[in-house]
Order: structure tokens, then sequence, then C-alpha cells
């Protein structure tokens, strides 16, 4: 092997080590998403701890928006996305307590995007398909964050309480 293709495999080395560190993170909840938010919550005086349950509520939001997630969604596209599903998410789980906060939930949402005629429709969607597809998670999404990591792959994290400490 010559100089150059020596130089080559190294920087394929140092780049797949930097994948499998940053994946380990990702794994053990301290992905560059998970540091923000624990720093943004410390200077908030907000006590975090990690999720060591069953139920990965990152996972749950993915797939739950996933559908309106495209592939060629810039990270400022996919933020906005995550902000109206965990929005609906939000609305469907508060719904179970109180038709009146759902409504009031509703409103607030469409008054924001005015200028989008199907985004009642798709509100209303979201909330059908956790209400289908996800009736049995309670919590309600207090946080979440998103960080762009390499390609199209993003790290999410994201924070909850119970419904029943509101």
């Amino acid at each position: 092997m010559g100089k150059a293709e020596n130089i080559k495999r190294a920087k394929r080395l140092k780049e797949a080590k930097r994948k499998r560190e940053q994946d380990a993170l990702i794994v053990a909840g301290l992905g560059p998403a998970s540091k923000t938010m624990q720093e943004r919550n410390a200077k908030k005086d907000i006590e975090t701890s990690l999720n060591n349950g069953k139920v990965k509520y990152s996972e749950l939001l993915k797939e739950f928006v996933h559908p309106i997630v495209g592939e060629q969604d810039d990270i400022s596209i996919v933020r906005t996305k995550y902000v109206f599903g965990a929005h609906a998410w939000n609305a469907a789980t508060l719904r179970e307590k109180s038709e009146e906060v759902y409504q009031l939930a509703k409103k607030d949402f469409t008054k924001i995007m005015p200028e989008v005629p199907e985004i009642e429709q798709l509100f209303d969607e979201l909330v059908k398909r956790k209400q289908e597809e996800f009736s049995e998670y309670k919590n309600i999404i207090a946080d979440f964050e998103i960080k762009k990591i390499r390609g199209l792959d993003y790290d999410l994290t994201v924070a909850t309480t119970p419904l029943k400490d509101l």
C-alpha cells in the first residue's frame, strides 16, 4: 500500500470509530440532543433523569411522526413537523382528561398556521392515529431536542411527564 492509500484508510477507520462512538452515546441516552436538552433544563433549574424503562418515547414519537416526515426534509422542516406531532400527541392524550382542553389546544394550534388550509384535517388525523395506535402511552411530551448527526440521520431526545402529574 502506498502512502496515499494508507492516509485514506486511516481516515475511513477514524470516521468508522467516530460513528461507533456516536451510536453508543445515542443508545445510552447521551447523544448530542440529550446533552443539549439537559443543559437547557439545567439553566431553568429543571431536573432531568434518563429513562431506563422499556418504553422510549423518542422511538414512539419517531414512529408517530414518521408518516409526515419526508426523506428529503432538512432538519428545520423535520423539527417543525415534530413540534406539530408532539402537539397533536399531547392534545390526544389530554382529550382523555378533558374535551374542553383538547378543543382549546386544537383551536390554538390551527391559529398558528392559518395559511395552511388542511392543517386542521392533518391535526385530526394525527390525533386519531394517536388514539388508535398509541393509546396505551399516557405521558405528555414536555420537551424534545433534535440534532442532525450525519447525512439525513438525526438524534431525537424526548422528555415526558405522566398525565396524572398535570
